[in-house]
């Protein structure tokens, strides 16, 4: 009967109501600023669970997790607890119980640090990174072989960042500055023999130091195609067959955005890179859509023998990208950049044009925001939020 008694007992204490419940406001927070919420503490719970203390502390760590070998289950963890701010918020002994019999709320604000680095998350088979914040509040239990009852709210930070908030201002009125130009070109051939065609591929975005966040940034591709020298019967227009033939859809070519992350590991060196999104892909249909110009043939003859020369043709495609990643950053473990990758390929052997633009991504504000309305936040992986899976990893 003893042993039923107890049973139950430690089943309506794991049921019990909390006497704790934490809120922050869905927010993106800035290295600097405050991180304010409240906790709601139920006065006659928290006697009953014997807690004699409440404190809230910000908490900001950076990890990393690297195994030491392709086939072996050990790692080499590094774990920098950068950030412990701590802030008592009720004591047992110099509180009275609410006249109104409610719930006591506790408001709290902690300040972040100026250089903080922001929230981030890495995963592979061989390499895990992670910067990681969190809200934890602590209900002190002195009894004997008590736990403490807590609670963790993660939260997400990002740097200011003035430059891209000047330039999402210029971005949200229609670029209208200068545009920065990347081509890749070469002759090719469909097949081992015969004369060279020429593909040139273009990738323009605007001039700018930094790729602010949650900003519809433009972008123009522009494919140029010329054939091998052929003959042309008077004004024929051209035939349907020529080749290199320009793009028509969008799903022609590969573009995305790289991260590469530098950090240190066993086997240096090491950086670690992952596709981050497909801004157009061969796979999908591009969101936003791309609009797609194309234009003309034109005849360009050979000298002075008009009927004789090649045929070009372009084709542009433009659109706006959306960024919503961890900004750029570097701390002494770990270093993050981004590229974009531009390819097209044409029939034949080795016949692909590519281009590359490292990038710097800021978060393209200055103070903090809410996430909410409208729905705005970094898209950092499912398990960033689950604070109980952290001490795992």
């Amino acid at each position: 009967m003893s042993s039923s008694i107890t049973t139950q007992s430690a089943y309506s204490l794991a049921m019990r109501k909390p006497a704790l419940h934490l809120t922050v406001p869905a927010t993106i927070y800035v290295a600097g600023g405050s991180v304010m919420g409240e906790v709601e503490l139920n006065h006659e719970l928290a006697l009953e669970d014997d807690i004699e203390r409440v404190y809230i502390e910000l908490q900001g760590t950076i990890k990393t997790k690297n195994r030491m070998g392709p086939d072996v289950e050990q790692f080499q963890v590094e774990s920098n607890d950068f950030l412990r701010r701590t802030l008592t918020l009720w004591r047992r002994d110099r509180s009275e119980p609410p006249a109104d019999g409610g719930p006591i709320i506790l408001p709290f604000e902690l300040k972040l640090p100026e250089d903080a680095p922001p929230s981030f998350q890495f995963e592979s088979y061989m390499n895990n990174a992670y910067v990681r914040y969190a809200v934890e509040v602590t209900g002190v239990r002195n009894t004997t072989f008590a736990v403490d009852r807590t609670y963790k709210s993660p939260i997400v930070v990002v740097q200011p960042d003035p430059i891209g908030s000047a330039i999402r201002a210029e971005l949200k009125l229609g670029w209208s500055g200068t545009w920065g130009r990347l081509k890749s070109e070469c002759d090719m051939r469909k097949y081992p023999w015969g004369e060279y065609a020429h593909a040139k591929l273009e990738l323009l975005v605007p001039h700018v130091d930094t790729f602010p966040l949650f900003s519809d940034i433009p972008y123009t591709i522009v494919v140029t195609t010329t054939t091998a020298p052929m003959k042309r019967k008077g004004d024929a227009a051209p035939e349907k067959s020529l080749y290199p033939s320009a793009p028509r859809n969008p799903s022609e070519l590969d573009f995305e955005l790289r991260r590469f992350v530098d950090m240190k590991t066993p086997y240096q060196p090491s950086n670690p890179e992952e596709h981050v999104i497909d801004i157009i892909s061969k796979a999908h249909a591009p969101t936003p859509p791309v609009e797609v110009e194309v234009g003309n043939y034109h005849w360009l003859p050979d000298g002075q023998k008009t009927d004789r020369g090649r045929w070009s043709q372009e084709v542009s495609f433009h659109s706006v990208m959306n960024l919503r990643f961890t900004p750029t950053f570097l701390t002494e473990e770990l270093k993050i950049k981004y590229t974009l990758i531009l390819r097209m390929e044409f029939p034949g052997l080795g016949n692909v044009l590519r281009v590359e633009l490292p990038i710097n991504i800021g978060s393209g504000v200055e103070s903090s925001f809410p996430s909410a309305d409208p729905p705005r936040t970094v898209e950092l992986p499912g398990s960033y939020w689950k604070t109980s899976t952290w001490t795992d990893d």
